[in-house]
């Protein structure tokens, strides 16, 4: 297997790497003010010739092999969604994440759109800054001011199915291991059965 080249350059200008060769195979240009680009790149519809890139100040898809084409672009302060520390969740089609719509005091809503088109179909205004993955056709979220948020992943509207204060403040994401909800606050590592 030949040796990946130094991600950190890639990650920072935008390319995509072959995992089995290390060849540089696309390179997408993202920039933004202050050189924030903390989510990951997903591919849209399981194509990879559509890539959806977001960061804290905004999200575009682009279509395209070496040479790609905007599809759409969401930027600003009217930005869809924008994603602070965490990656966006693509399930089933639909696009499900914390949109932090800064503010003196950070202020982050949680949103579904629609990736191929940058439509929103909901946002939960709000909702705080956190962290989700998805399983079983739910999102588990968990917020700083230390909750799990169950939601049904639905992308016709906000739908929770649950709340409760578990642990401390979190900054971290949380995962699911034979129906076992892990999340680490400041302090400890909490588990919750959740098999149930």
């Amino acid at each position: 297997m030949a040796k990946l080249p130094d991600c950190e350059l890639h990650r920072s200008r935008g390319t995509q790497v072959e995992p089995r060769s290390g060849e540089r195979s696309k390179r997408h240009p993202w920039k933004t003010d202050y050189a924030c680009n903390i989510a990951l790149p997903l591919e849209v519809d399981g194509r990879p010739d559509l890539l959806r890139r977001e960061s804290w100040y905004g999200s575009t898809v682009d279509r395209g092999g070496r040479r790609s084409e905007r599809v759409w672009s969401s930027t600003g302060t009217g930005s869809v969604l924008r994603n602070e520390w965490q990656t966006s969740l693509l399930l089933d089609g639909w696009l499900y994440g914390f949109d932090n719509v800064g503010s003196g005091r950070p202020v982050t809503h949680f949103t579904c759109i629609d990736p191929t088109t940058g439509e929103r179909k909901w946002q939960q205004k709000r909702f705080g800054k956190g962290n989700a993955i998805a399983a079983d056709g739910k999102l588990w979220a968990t917020t700083m001011q230390g909750e799990l948020v169950l939601l049904r992943a639905n992308p016709e509207r906000y739908e929770e199915l649950g709340r409760a204060k578990l642990f401390d403040t979190t900054r971290q994401a949380p995962s699911i291991a034979n129906g076992i909800l892990y999340v680490r606050d400041d302090h400890e590592i909490i588990a919750v059965d959740i098999a149930q």
